[in-house]
């Protein structure tokens, strides 16, 4: 085999491995530096537009201890006056949502649909577990 095809060849491989590297989109999971009444309006309708219905109440320190959101479909208030009051967590509708950031932008992803949602207002901070 000739040598300059060679190191052409391995050359050629080479630039090809770095640039597909430096592609891949760097995603990690985030927390919010700091929630404003802006942030959680901006959160509510990302959660309307990825899953539909209606805007969740929101905690006031949502999605800065962890960066998961995980929402459940309660009980209505007649059903509560029924006593139908306890239900098993298990048997309640969740979803999940995840704080991300995406290529240096704050986003909230939906797993069930793998789509997301790019937060302009909202400041994120890469999460880092303790554990």
């Amino acid at each position: 085999m000739n040598v300059k095809l060679l190191i052409s060849t391995v050359m050629a491989l080479f630039i090809s491995a770095c640039s597909n590297s430096q592609s891949t989109k760097q995603i990690q999971p985030a927390l919010l530096t700091e929630v404003t009444p802006s942030v959680s309006k901006e959160l509510s309708d990302a959660i309307v537009k990825l899953k539909g219905g209606t805007a969740p109440t929101l905690a006031v320190d949502v999605l800065t201890r962890s960066p998961q959101l995980l929402l459940t479909h309660g009980r209505s208030p007649a059903e509560h006056a029924t006593g139908m009051a306890y239900t098993k967590l298990s048997d309640l509708p969740i979803n999940a949502f995840e704080l991300q950031i995406r290529d240096k932008q704050c986003v909230l992803y939906y797993p069930k649909t793998a789509q997301f949602v790019p937060l302009q207002f909202s400041r994120c901070i890469v999460y880092e577990d303790k554990n």
